[in-house]
């Protein structure tokens, strides 16, 4: 298989390239959780390249203005063939927060809804044909019926606001009512459109715990494979020689799942090519791009370690790049695999 070719292109007499100096080598899997993110090592360190097209030798650093250059960064397969950006995170995969909390009540069930619906109609429906069951005699029955009698001994006053529905005939005043709570009369067909307005009742166990829809859990949802700071800025650094040049570092990336992959690297001025000191708002093409060397992510129990800190690496920190540095000296006799840590 051949190695990935990178691209330049030639813009106002300069020729813009990228050189991968310190390449990505492994990685320990952060699943899909966010709290327990490891970054790839050694951190990605670019080197943005400018040449004059005339002369083919590269611009002195003072020369050029790092104020608008930015590089992005994406996950690819190990073959440069595909995007990988993206993974489906399912139910089975590992994860430190694999469940999801849910603000609204899992669906109920269409049919048991439209069961108890049939039941509470038949049921209303058979209070006209017969007088409900006469209820314990209490102090309340006496309340409710002397409410009923003053109430419909005075038609005409309005001191009292009327039920919804119209009330029935005289005649018909202990087959079409009950008593609620509050004394007030109220029809079986108003009570039916309330309970129909409120939704079906959920039992305590229901509103306690939330579920996802099963169709929704076996199809997954997709999420970023890629994490961290996938688009940075340049710096101006001088390496271990004491050479200046325009750097990019990718010293925060994490990968959720394992396998091998490469990264590709693009490189945008987002200034505005007729003015100067001014921010693109339009798009703007990519100058130049590069694959990075294929590395490998590991799950936890096969993690070999992370890379020992570089003399680069430890350069640039020097400089105010946030970089993990590893202290000198290992902890304990002997490193097991999987038990590597950064120290910040």
């Amino acid at each position: 298989m051949s190695e990935p070719s990178p691209t330049s292109t030639m813009v106002n007499g300069r020729i813009y390239s990228l050189d991968i100096v310190q390449q990505p080598v492994r990685a320990r899997m952060c699943g899909f959780g966010d709290k327990d993110r490891r970054p790839i090592t050694p951190p990605p360190c670019i080197r943005l390249v400018v040449k004059d097209a005339s002369t083919n030798k590269e611009l002195d650093i003072n020369d050029i203005d790092t104020s608008y250059f930015v590089l992005t960064v994406d996950l690819w397969s190990a073959d440069a063939q595909k995007e990988v950006n993206l993974v489906r995170h399912s139910a089975t995969s590992p994860s430190i927060s694999a469940a999801t909390s849910s603000a609204y009540p899992p669906p109920v069930d269409d049919t048991s809804a439209y069961a108890s619906n049939t039941l509470q109609q038949v049921s209303m429906s058979s209070s006209y044909s017969q007088p409900p069951p006469p209820p314990p005699a209490s102090a309340y029955q006496q309340t409710s019926s002397q409410y009923h009698q003053h109430q419909y001994s005075q038609q005409g006053q309005t001191s009292q606001p009327p039920p919804p529905p119209p009330p029935p005939p005289p005649g018909q005043q202990q087959q079409g009512y009950y008593s609620t709570p509050t004394g007030t009369p109220v029809t079986p067909t108003y009570q039916s459109q309330l309970q129909q307005n409120q939704g079906p009742l959920l039992s305590p166990s229901q509103l306690s715990a939330p579920s996802c829809d099963p169709r929704s859990q076996a199809s997954g949802m997709f999420t970023r494979n890629l994490i961290g700071s996938l688009c940075v800025s340049a710096f101006k650094l001088t390496n271990p020689n004491n050479e200046m040049g325009v750097w990019f570092i990718l010293q925060d990336l994490s990968v959720r799942t394992e396998g091998s992959f490469r990264l590709k690297m693009n490189f945008v001025n987002v200034g505005s090519p007729t003015t100067a000191q001014t921010l693109n708002t339009a798009s703007a093409p990519v100058l130049a791009s590069c694959f990075s060397d294929k590395f490998d992510v590991y799950s936890a129990k096969k993690f070999p370690g992370v890379i020992e800190s570089t003399n680069l690496s430890k350069c640039f920190a020097t400089q105010g790049i946030k970089i993990p540095i590893r202290k000198d000296g290992v902890r304990g006799n002997e490193r097991r695999p999987g038990e590597g840590e950064d120290d910040e």
